[in-house]
């Protein structure tokens, strides 16, 4: 009776926490009960039912695929088709709006400022450039004059 109690505790972690043991331990439970107390004609029916159940399971979900299959493609040329409609609603509905005579003059002077400024800063680097390359002549003159007047050898 100990012994028996100590393996019933030993067995209800396992239980709790794997579900394999559990439902195993359950169905040897269940299956000793039907067995012991009942005749075996009612496990009889038992599986039997359970068998039932288990192919009408198969049977079912195959037919369920089946007509999934079906109905699913139709819904989805339906959804197609009105993709396309969608589409063609769109492309109908969309109007090239022209740019108003203010819009387009204001754009207009934009532009031409841009211009105006990009060739006042070509100038500009043209200029800064240019006295560069004078101011590079001064020092190399003023240089050669000096080097002359020290009589420094090159």
């Amino acid at each position: 009776m100990i012994s028996q109690v100590g393996r019933e505790l030993y067995k209800v972690p396992l239980r709790v926490l794997d579900h394999r043991v559990f439902v195993n331990g359950e169905i040897e439970a269940f299956l000793d009960n039907f067995e012991v107390r009942r005749n075996d004609s009612e496990v009889e029916k038992l599986f039997q039912v359970t068998e039932t159940i288990g192919s009408l399971k198969y049977d079912l979900s195959e037919r369920f695929i089946a007509l999934g299959n079906q109905n699913l493609s139709a819904l989805g040329t339906e959804v197609n088709s009105l993709l396309c409609g969608v589409n063609n609603l769109l492309e109908k509905a969309k109007v090239e709006r022209t740019a108003s005579a203010q819009l387009q003059e204001a754009r207009q002077s934009r532009e031409q400022r841009r211009a105006e400024f990009l060739t006042n800063l070509q100038h500009g680097y043209k200029r800064i450039e240019n006295s560069f390359e004078e101011k590079e002549e001064e020092i190399a003159e003023l240089y050669s004059d000096l080097q002359l007047k020290l009589s420094i050898a090159k």
